[in-house]
């Protein structure tokens, strides 16, 4: 039997699995931000924190660690 998965979950895979490319990535998350509830988002952006993708964030102006 197959596991569903959550949104967030599913974006938090895509988001890791193309984080090497930046334009891919903020595709990604725009498209992720279109999707997930406000609680969802919050988690997704901690979540990047916590995992590096993140290193700032000002507003709508997202900072990317591409490191």
């Amino acid at each position: 039997m197959r596991m569903k998965t959550s949104y967030l979950d599913y974006y938090k895979m895509i988001l890791q699995k193309v984080s090497f490319d930046y334009q891919l990535l903020k595709k990604e998350l725009t498209k992720a931000n279109q999707i997930l509830t406000k609680d969802e988002k919050s988690k997704l952006r901690k979540w990047m924190l916590q995992n590096g993708l993140f290193t700032e964030v000002s507003g709508d102006e997202h900072r990317f660690n591409m490191s």
